[in-house]
C-alpha cells in the first residue's frame, strides 16, 4: 500500500537526499538501520521511524484465565466459538494487521478454521471493546490498546493477554513520514523532517504519541507502546515487522482477499 501510494500517485520526494543532519543520516543510530516503508520500489520515499510491539489480543478477566490462551492455536478451542470479537480484516486496520500476521505464521488452513469460530466481526473497534467489557465476548483480536484506554481507566474487567508463545507482530504505528513533492516551502519541509528524526524530535514524538522510536539513543522505556528495540533481536524484528510495502503486498492484500472469502 505504501509503495503503491508513493509511486502511482507520484506524491513524494526521495528522502535520502533530504537527510541533512549527520545524526539523521547515520544508519547506526537506528535499530535495524535505515528502514524505508516503500521497500519494494527502491525509491526511498517513505521513512519508518517507529517500531512497536502492540498488544492485539484482549480478554475479559471474569471469563478467561491468561493460561487458557498461550498459543494462537488455543483460539481454535470450541469453547471460544461465538465468544471472539474480530476487527474486520477485510479493510486496513488492526484487524487486518493481525489477520495477515496469522496468515504468515499459521497458514491458510488455520485462518479458515479460525473463521469457523463464528466470531463477532465489526469495523467498529469501540463496539468490540464494549462487548468485551460487558462480557458478551471473552476475547478480542485486532483491537488496539487505544480502544481500551477508557475501559482500563474505569477498571473494567479487560486486560491484554501476555504475548503468546509464537510471538506477535511489530507495528510501525503512526511513524511513517514522507515529503510531498512540490511543497510550497521545500526547505522548511526538509528542516522539519530532519528535526523530527533527530534525537530531540524522536524523544518528543515518543512522549507525545506514546509510540517508541527505532532510534537507539532515545529511551523508550515506560511508553504505552513497547519498543521492538527493547525486547527483540534484529532477527526477530525482521521476522515480525508487519508494516512495510512487501508485507502489505504479500500478506495484507492476500489476507484481505481471504477474509472476503471466509467471513460472512
Amino acid at each position: 500500500m505504501y509503495g503503491e501510494l508513493a509511486t502511482q500517485a507520484d506524491l513524494f520526494e526521495p528522502l535520502a537526499p533530504a537527510m541533512i543532519f549527520p545524526e539523521v543520516k547515520d544508519p547506526a543510530k537506528w535499530f535495524g538501520g535505515h528502514l524505508w516503508a516503500d521497500n519494494q520500489t527502491g525509491k526511498n520515499l517513505l521513512y519508518s521511524f517507529v517500531a512497536q510491539v502492540t498488544p492485539s489480543l484482549y480478554y475479559n478477566t471474569q471469563l478467561v484465565k491468561p493460561e487458557d490462551v498461550r498459543s494462537y492455536n488455543d483460539l481454535l478451542d470450541p469453547k471460544w466459538k461465538g465468544k471472539i470479537g474480530l476487527r474486520d480484516p477485510r479493510v486496513p486496520g488492526g484487524g487486518l494487521a493481525m489477520w495477515a500476521f496469522l496468515l504468515d505464521l499459521k497458514g491458510e488452513d488455520y485462518i479458515r478454521r479460525l473463521a469457523q469460530q463464528e466470531m463477532f466481526v465489526s469495523r467498529n473497534a469501540r463496539q468490540i471493546a464494549d462487548a468485551l467489557a460487558k462480557g458478551s465476548l471473552s476475547l478480542t483480536v485486532g483491537v488496539g490498546y487505544r480502544d481500551f484506554d477508557s475501559f482500563l481507566d474505569a477498571n473494567l474487567p479487560v486486560k491484554h493477554l501476555p504475548t503468546l508463545k509464537e510471538g506477535t507482530y511489530v507495528s510501525g504505528g503512526n511513524g511513517i513520514v514522507g515529503i510531498i513533492k512540490g511543497a510550497p516551502h521545500p526547505n522548511a519541509a526538509k528542516l522539519f523532517f530532519n528535526w523530527l528524526l533527530s534525537r530531540e524530535g524522536q524523544e518528543l514524538h515518543g512522549k507525545t504519541a506514546q509510540q517508541p522510536t527505532r532510534r537507539l539513543d532515545v529511551d523508550t522505556k515506560g511508553l504505552e507502546g513497547q519498543a521492538a528495540k527493547d525486547v527483540l533481536t534484529l532477527e526477530q524484528f525482521w521476522r515480525f515487522q508487519n508494516f512495510t510495502e512487501d508485507k502489505c503486498n504479500n500478506s495484507w492484500l492476500p489476507g484481505a482477499k481471504l477474509g472476503e472469502a471466509v467471513l460472512k
